[in-house]
């Protein structure tokens, strides 16, 4: 019995040191410096939609605290009239942070920062794993340093975003890339089960990346059959020439797309539905608002390819998008085509002798040309030229940002990032050891700024339905989205909220989603069970009445009247639930039931769980069957064994190198990060980090301290882009507009206005930090050549009659020495040639 339970032990031992990698253990290491911003304060910082998803997490937690763990609708949203939220929004993200919320006991902040720690690891993880299998251990290593730094992942997504269910797309990706790399690599029933839960995971992350990546895998694995195809076809020691369709790269490329398809049928619960049931709500709001227009957000060539710049913790407002692809990241995929394509025709070259092989290059030069062209589509994407291209293709207009594509851009150039090992490993061991280890150096040197993160407000965020709807009442995270996309079609006008639903809700549950104010005198109603999608009350009446429910109308609410089905119908203009109630006394049930969408959704999903199963169970047979006869698979040549042998030792210098560079790159972070190193706090009054200072004083309390120009010679038809610096010494009384002219004296030729400066209203400016502010004039493009001036001041209709605005009052000027100038600030003077 002991020897046995040793022998059990040992053999426990072997396996988990055989599987153990070392430089995966690194990788982890060196992608955990990401969490600085985490490490040593609680809470999130104030991005765009951060709030959107705490507030979600914490719907989705009282769900589950009523049994409800796939829920279609939001209850407590729209001050408690509800909204299908989670019908038509992937929420992967949520049902994450209630299991971490259940297994941990961590709040919905909590969980949401412990999801940001497991996306950095594991989306560098995933991006090692996939590349080394091309590039090998030291490649997969750069590559996943690349990702996780990347300036949108490490800072824009995680932070000034907040968008984390786009976050947790870009952390699983690379997950689902390696387990689809490996099945094409090597088949079998587990990369295969793997493979197919791992792409419907990632479609219920985020609606548009799930599109936008699993269109990225689809291509990968059509690209996958036309390398086997134009590969050179190799004799089989012993064995006939194979044919294209009977080899086992083509079998493994046909399970990789099997496994995709059987993915998204897993989903099609989520997915189908949402695509038959899109009219029901108001998702032509997507592209509806002005806000939104995808043309306002591409993004010029220069500040794609700029550096992350250091961030000023003495503005109010200074939590700004980073939109460049990372100098590093982009250098580095530079170079590994470079790299890549010099080792190729080196290998060309000496072939003729036999010092080289070209077979072990195949499949890297395969994803180098894959991801590069890739990379191009995304890059060129984001451009302001591909405006026309997006015009043309319009469901394009519903990824809203054009700069949403740096994600995938970021995958896609870290993976070439990665292929630099490849030629970094045939030169001389001193100088790949030292280049290797600068290229941690340099990706997490140039990021460090971004670990810096301004603006963290939200050390604490009370989730309750109380707060929550409060905040809803003064226009605030109004059911969780920007643009009212989710509110069903059958509401024309909002109801005001009911602040007896509200006080209910308040007292905790049950909760009474009847319209108590509505019914007619001699009715009573009494709550027998209230969850999030199901209520049921007794109701007696002496007379038919019409029972109106405090919820929104929309597509699958039903209602019972004594296990009766009975029609409902949405109230006019308001479009709550409406049903018929006889006299007498009955039970009625108003509960979220089933479409045919819905039915159909499911029965797929339920089919493609027992392909699953059955394609699994079949391949682990074929396996055991197969086992004895892979002997019949041609053994690589000497050669290729001597070539393999080569690199392997050749990587494990350059993973040291990377090592090393690892550990200066973290005795850097220590001494750097810190005021006046990573970022820099102006004092109160100054913009430390503006280009040009200025001190101009509008009105009272209002002061221009600098601004920043992108130039001062353009062309016409340019991108002129200006960032104003204003501070405020003292509460604002009115609201004013703001204006930035180009001008020869007279009417301005090109202009840009902002109803809010800073994007935020002036009478609630600070004055605890100045605010940036910033505006983008496109020059007509039959502007004349010559000088003009850039002048900029602020305006308000508040102090004129209603209707009467016109020009509005413009602010009065003075200068430094209090000598008044005029009703606007002369910037600069810029040449149009």
């Amino acid at each position: 019995m002991v020897a046995g339970l040793e022998c059990l032990a040992m053999n426990v031992i072997k396996r988990f040191a055989h599987a153990f990698d070392p430089v995966m253990l690194l990788t982890l290491i060196v992608c955990a410096f990401t969490l600085w911003p985490l490490l040593y304060r609680a809470g999130l910082p104030n991005g765009d939609d951060v709030l959107y998803h705490v507030y979600r997490a914490a719907e989705m937690d009282r769900a589950w605290a009523h049994g409800v763990y796939m829920p279609r609708w939001a209850e407590a949203f729209y001050e408690g009239y509800g909204a299908p939220l989670f019908h038509y929004y992937a929420s992967l993200t949520y049902y994450s942070t209630s299991i971490l919320t259940q297994v941990l006991g961590t709040n919905a902040v909590d969980s949401l920062r412990t999801l940001i720690a497991l996306g950095a690891l594991g989306g560098g993880l995933g991006m090692y794993g996939f590349v080394r299998a091309y590039a090998g251990k030291a490649g997969g290593v750069i590559a996943a340093i690349c990702y996780v730094y990347s300036p949108y992942i490490l800072f824009t997504e995680p932070y000034s975003r907040g968008a984390y269910p786009e976050l947790m797309a870009f952390a699983l990706f690379p997950l689902v890339m390696w387990t689809y790399s490996r099945l094409t690599h090597e088949g079998g029933a587990r990369a295969f089960l793997l493979a197919a839960v791992g792409s419907g995971a990632l479609i219920i992350t985020h609606n548009l990346m799930a599109l936008v990546l699993t269109a990225v895998l689809a291509a990968w694995i059509v690209w996958g059959f036309i390398q086997i195809r134009i590969e050179p076809q190799r004799r089989r020691e012993g064995t006939e020439r194979r044919s294209y369709f009977r080899s086992r790269e083509f079998k493994n490329s046909l399970l990789a797309l099997l496994a995709l398809a059987i993915g998204i049928g897993l989903t099609a619960y989520f997915w189908l539905p949402v695509a038959k049931e899109g009219d029901a709500v108001k998702l032509s709001n997507l592209i509806g608002v002005a806000q939104l227009d995808y043309r306002r957000f591409f993004v010029p060539v220069l500040h794609l390819l700029d550096f992350s710049p250091r961030l000023d913790g003495g503005a109010f407002n200074g939590l700004e998008h980073q939109l460049n692809l990372g100098v590093a990241q982009w250098v580095l995929a530079l170079a590994g085509v470079i790299g890549m394509v010099g080792v190729w025709v080196w290998n060309r070259r000496t072939i003729m002798v036999g010092a080289q092989s070209l077979a072990p290059l195949r499949k890297p030069i395969g994803q180098v040309l894959f991801f590069g062209v890739m990379s191009a589509v995304f890059v060129g994407l984001m451009l302001p030229a591909a405006g026309g291209l997006w015009a043309v293709l319009s469901p394009l207009a519903f990824l809203q940002f054009p700069w949403r594509l740096l994600g995938p851009a970021a995958f896609c150039l870290s993976v070439l990032a990665g292929m630099n090992a490849l030629w970094l490993e045939r030169l001389p061991k001193r100088f790949g050891v030292v280049l290797a280890g600068g290229v941690v150096v340099l990706v997490i040197v140039l990021a460090s700024p971004l670990l810096y993160v301004p603006e963290w407000t939200h050390t604490t965020v009370d989730t309750s339905v109380t707060a929550y709807q409060q905040a809803e009442v003064q226009g605030l995270q109004r059911a969780t989205t920007f643009s009212n996309e989710y509110l069903p079609k059958s509401v024309s006008v909002e109801p005001a909220a009911s602040a007896r639903l509200m006080a209910d809700y308040a007292d905790g549950y049950p909760i009474n989603k009847a319209d108590l104010e509505a019914l007619p005198a001699d009715v009573t109603v009494t709550p027998m069970n209230h969850t999030p999608q199901e209520d049921v009350w007794t109701v007696k009446s002496p007379n038919t009445f019409t029972f109106e429910v405090l919820t929104y109308y929309w597509l699958g609410w039903a209602a019972e009247v004594d296990g009766q089905a009975v029609m409902i119908t949405p109230s006019d203009q308001n479009g709550l639930i409406t049903l018929p109630v006889p006299a007498g006394e009955h039970t009625v049930r108003v509960y979220l039931g089933s479409t045919p969408a819905r039915d159909v959704g499911n029965a797929i999903s339920l089919l493609s769980v027992v392909g699953l199963v059955g394609i699994g169970g079949f391949l682990t047979q074929r396996h055991k069957a197969t086992k004895t006869q892979r002997s019949e698979i041609e053994p690589p040549s000497r050669q290729e064994d001597l070539t393999a042998e080569t690199q392997r030792k050749e990587s494990w210098s350059l993973v040291g190198g990377i090592g090393v560079g690892a550990v200066v790159a973290l005795v850097f972070l220590v001494g750097y990060m810190r005021e006046s190193g990573a970022w820099v706090v102006s004092p109160v009054g100054q913009a430390v980090l503006a280009q040009h200072k200025l001190d101009y004083r509008l009105g009272e309390q209002i002061r221009l301290i600098g601004y920043d120009l992108n130039g001062d010679t353009f062309r016409a038809g340019d991108r002129v882009e200006i960032k104003a610096y204003w501070y405020t010494t003292a509460p604002i009384q009115y609201g004013y507009a703001s204006f930035v002219h180009i001008s020869t004296g007279g009417p301005p030729l090109a202009q840009a206005d902002k109803l809010n400066p800073a994007d935020i209203p002036t009478k609630i400016w600070p004055s605890t930090g100045y605010l940036h502010d910033d505006y983008v004039i496109e020059l007509p493009a039959d502007m004349p050549a010559g000088e003009y001036q850039l002048l900029i001041g602020l305006y308000t209709c508040d102090t004129r009659p209603a209707g009467d605005c016109g020009n509005g009052d413009r602010l009065t000027v003075t200068d430094a020495s209090g000598q008044t100038v005029g009703d606007e600030v002369k910037l600069a003077t810029i040449t149009i040639r």
